[in-house]
C-alpha cells in the first residue's frame, strides 16, 4: 500500500511538472493601416478620401500606425477612423456610394497583409447622416498565426460602421477590430514535456503491472 502511494504521489507531481511545462508564449504584433476609397466624384482608387465636391461631401480614412499589442488574449484595437469633418452638405443630402478597402500590414511576429473589402452608401450632410460602410464577409483573416477581425456591428448587423456626420463626436468614427493569436508552446516546455513524458508512462504502466501482481 506504501508502495502505491508513493507511486502515486510521484505520478502526480509529474503530471502537474507536465502541466507547468505547456506553458505558451505571447506574441508581440505589430501592425499599421491603411484604407482605399473607390467612388465618388472626385476620388482615385488608392487615395484615403472620398470626394464629392458637388454635394459638400469629404469623408477622409485616418490610418491606424505604430499599432503593438501582446496577444493573446484578443486585444480590441482601432483599425483606423472616418473623419467627416470636410463635410458642408447640401439640400437634398447627397449620396454616398462606392466601396472600401482596409488594408492591415503586419511586421511582427511575421511580416504579411490581409484586406477587408466592404461597400459605401447612404447619405451625408453637414449635420445628419444615413451613411455606412457594410464590410463583406468573412469579417476575420488571418497573418501567420494571428488572426484580425472587424468587430464594429452597428444597427445589429455585423460588420457594419456607421460614419458620423460632423456634429457627432467631432466627426470621426472608429473601425473597432481585435487582434488575437494561436498559443504557441514555448521550446523549453516542449523538450521539458519530450523529457518527462516516457517517463510518466513508465510510471503508470509499473504502477498497474504491481496492483494486477497483488491482486493474483
Amino acid at each position: 500500500m506504501r508502495i502505491e502511494r508513493r507511486s502515486l504521489c510521484v505520478a502526480l507531481a509529474l503530471g502537474a511538472v507536465l502541466a507547468l511545462g505547456s506553458s505558451a508564449q505571447a506574441d508581440l504584433v505589430q501592425f499599421v493601416t491603411t484604407g482605399t476609397f473607390t467612388g465618388g466624384s472626385n476620388t482615385t482608387s488608392g487615395t484615403s478620401t472620398y470626394t464629392d465636391a458637388a454635394h459638400g461631401i469629404l469623408i477622409t480614412f485616418n490610418s491606424s500606425l505604430n499599432n503593438s499589442v501582446e496577444v493573446p488574449p484578443a486585444t480590441q484595437v482601432s483599425f483606423g477612423q472616418f473623419d467627416t469633418t470636410g463635410t458642408t452638405g447640401s439640400t437634398p443630402p447627397g449620396s454616398v456610394g462606392g466601396n472600401f478597402s482596409l488594408n492591415i500590414f503586419q511586421t511582427a511576429p511575421t511580416a504579411g497583409n490581409v484586406s477587408f473589402v466592404g461597400s459605401l452608401s447612404g447619405t451625408l450632410t453637414g449635420n445628419s447622416s444615413q451613411a455606412f460602410v457594410q464590410f463583406n464577409a468573412p469579417l476575420s483573416a488571418n497573418i501567420g498565426n494571428v488572426s484580425y477581425s472587424i468587430v464594429s456591428a452597428d444597427n445589429g448587423s455585423p460588420g457594419r460602421v456607421n460614419i458620423a456626420p460632423p456634429t457627432t463626436n467631432n466627426g470621426l468614427t472608429t473601425i473597432a477590430g481585435s487582434v488575437n493569436a494561436n498559443v504557441i508552446p514555448e521550446p523549453s516546455s516542449l523538450i521539458l514535456s519530450a523529457l518527462l513524458a516516457p517517463a510518466l508512462l513508465a510510471l503508470v504502466a509499473r504502477t498497474r503491472r504491481s496492483v494486477h501482481n497483488r491482486q493474483i
